[in-house]
């Protein structure tokens, strides 16, 4: 049984003006607007979900739910021209929106926490995405089999499939932590694994594809093997060498006078390094995240204050846009997009053998773990069994899976990209609206205060909070000094500066 619908909901032909410059200009500007319209109301649902504490959906649901009605919509409307405007592109996606929400992961992150359980997140990272990887692969394939739904796959397409379906989704979980402030040992090992997950789905996409159209082999397998750790491990020394030389600028030179070329000059460097490394076909998440890691650790400190609290809330900011965007841009897909072949068997097949294939991940690589750090004679399990289950549960699928799929080739492409959409709009809705609840049933702690690696000197800052330091907050006027902060004149508690004699306080 197939569904197509381009062909189910396509409106009479409307003729339409000739396409000028101008005409594309004007229906640029209304899909723009619709786009800030659906921002405004998702961020606001967001704060009134917030306030209200409403634990039975998540916002990133309610994005979806938004962009499919908006998109219904432009796709029942006469006319094609807004509608492949709001139409998802897969180069808008990579180039645009998901730098930011890369880089700010790396730049907040928690890296006591994360290199504390490094080998707990690389585990899960690399050996369960292979994991994912080839059993979805596999059970399409054995599904292809059955000839159901005239859907034939090759062996090679069924893995590409799985590579692309195998991209986790890290911005649902990790907002409802952020939220409930959740054991910082079980955060650092479903983010560290989220966005390494993203990062070697894409590597072993791109490696499988290299073998499009030719013959495999059992040498096959070691050449793929090998492309992919130099691809991973270059990409992650060219992201820490662009950190280290943001650093070493940032050291040597007087750019603290200038606050504002110094934030710029540092969030260029960091996207410098992802594109590059996507220009040299490496992974630019990889290089991104080490980069924003580097960053945050060597070149931080020698940033003026200003420069510190700006780069902070910058990526904050457009991370926390970018992540917005990214839900409504799959909800307006599901009807935007101008070719859809709805497979519904093998669109519930792919989405058991999701779930299935991620409990072979999760359960077999937490117990080898737990039985590692026994031997080395820990007396505590290392991943207790809630904090298995909340893993398994974070194995919601996300937009890296969807840009994927648009590189998918052949005469079943339609339909997989398809299924690749309707998977990851499931799982979201699945997973990602019952998280919280989730979070309740399995006991896991919440509320606990983790100061990190947090520098308290800029916490609070634009975003609320006093970042003069609570008691130490004092009325700022005069010029600046070197370091970016204004000069303080006068009588004040606490001022290493002697005050004049004849200064009136």
């Amino acid at each position: 049984m197939e569904f197509q619908l381009g062909n189910a909901l396509e409106t009479p032909d409307v003729k339409e003006p000739e396409t000028t410059p101008q005409i594309e200009e004007l229906y640029s500007a209304w899909a723009l607007t619709i786009l800030c319209f659906l921002l405004i109301i998702s961020l606001w649902t967001s704060y009134y979900v917030q306030i209200k504490r409403i634990r039975a959906v998540h916002e990133t649901v309610l994005s979806i739910f938004a962009g499919m009605f908006v998109g219904l919509i432009v796709r029942l409307s006469p006319g094609h021209l807004i509608r492949e405007m709001l139409t998802f592109k897969h180069t808008l996606f990579f180039n645009l929106l998901l730098p930011p929400i890369i880089l700010n992961s790396g730049y907040e992150l928690k890296q006591e926490n994360f290199f504390r359980n490094f080998g707990s997140i690389l585990t899960f990272a690399f050996l369960g995405t292979f994991i994912s990887a080839i059993g979805i692969g596999v059970l399409v394939y054995i599904y292809s089999f059955l000839s159901l739904e005239s859907l034939s796959l090759t062996l090679l397409e069924c893995l590409i499939f799985g590579s692309a379906v195998s991209a986790t989704d890290p911005v649902t979980i990790l907002a409802i932590f952020n939220q409930y402030k959740v054991d910082p040992k079980l955060y650092s090992v479903i983010f560290g694994e989220s966005i390494l997950n993203d990062a070697v789905s894409i590597v072993m996409y791109e490696t499988l594809s290299q073998f499009h159209g030719t013959d495999i082999y059992v040498s096959s397998f070691f050449h793929g093997t090998g492309i992919f750790l130099f691809s991973f491990m270059t990409s992650m020394a060219l992201g820490v060498s662009c950190g280290l030389f943001c650093s070493l600028m940032l050291k040597h030179s007087s750019l603290h006078l200038y606050p504002g070329i110094e934030s710029c000059l540092v969030a260029l460097i960091a996207y410098t390094s992802y594109f590059f490394s996507n220009g040299l076909h490496l992974s630019g998440i990889v290089s991104l995240l080490f980069c924003g890691i580097t960053l945050k650790h060597y070149a931080y400190h020698t940033m003026s204050k200003r420069t510190q609290r700006t780069t902070k809330y910058m990526f904050s900011v457009l991370a926390q846009l970018s992540e917005n965007f990214i839900f409504i841009y799959l909800g307006l897909n599901l009807f935007t997009q101008d070719v859809q072949v709805f497979k519904p068997l093998f669109v519930m097949v792919a989405t058991i053998a999701v779930v299935a294939t991620r409990y072979a991940a999760v359960f077999p690589l937490s117990e080898m773990i737990n039985l590692f750090h026994r031997a080395r004679g820990q007396r505590q399990e290392e991943l207790p069994h809630s904090y298995q289950m909340m893993l398994f549960w974070a194995g919601l699928r996300g937009a890296v899976g969807v840009a994927l799929a648009a590189g998918f080739q052949g005469e079943n492409a339609p339909a997989l990209r398809t299924t690749v959409l309707l998977v990851v709009v499931l799982t979201v809705i699945m997973f990602g609206g019952t998280t919280a609840r989730m979070l309740e049933v399995l006991g896991i702690r919440v509320g606990v205060e983790d100061g990190g690696d947090a520098d308290s000197s800029d916490e609070g800052g634009a975003f609320g909070g006093d970042w003069m330091g609570g008691n130490q907050r004092r009325r700022m006027h005069g010029s600046w000094d070197r370091n970016g902060n204004q000069l303080q004149l006068g009588s004040y508690r606490n001022d290493p500066i002697r005050r004049p004699a004849n200064r009136l306080t």
